[in-house]
């Protein structure tokens, strides 16, 4: 199968063909291995591993849409995370800050500012598995 991973703003993670992919959806993790019929998969924040010539890979993506066609599978997430840029004190930190804010904001927010945060934490909440992959 093909495969290519972008961000929204054209920013490719990763273009190549794979044995295998695990996708991250609301109904829990599909895992192909290879090119089903055509169609669309919504993804949630969460981990996508894929298994290529070289190893298992594995990256933490925000939500995202995948495209599955007799070409290959297409992904664009609005962000992308391979390697995690913070340590795992500081992305247990940001999950605990999130959280707290999460909390007062469920009492005076609005639901779309509530929706963004949970995406955010759950973003972070990928990083931090992402994280304890990786080191």
């Amino acid at each position: 199968m093909h495969l290519k991973i972008t961000t929204t703003e054209n920013m490719l993670a990763y273009e190549g063909d794979i044995q295998r992919i695990s996708l991250p959806t609301e109904q829990g993790e599909k895992s192909l291995t290879e090119t089903p019929l055509p169609m669309v998969i919504k993804l949630v924040p969460g981990l996508i591993s894929y298994q290529n010539g070289s190893g298992t890979h594995t990256l933490s993506i925000s939500k995202g849409i995948a495209l599955i066609d007799t070409y290959g599978i297409r992904i664009t997430s609005s962000m992308i995370t391979q390697t995690p840029l913070k340590k795992l004190t500081e992305l247990r930190s940001n999950q605990y800050l999130l959280e707290l804010k999460l909390q007062k904001m469920k009492s005076e927010g609005n639901i779309e500012d509530i929706s963004s945060l949970i995406l955010e934490l759950e973003k972070v909440k990928a990083d931090i598995r992402l994280a304890q992959t990786t080191y």
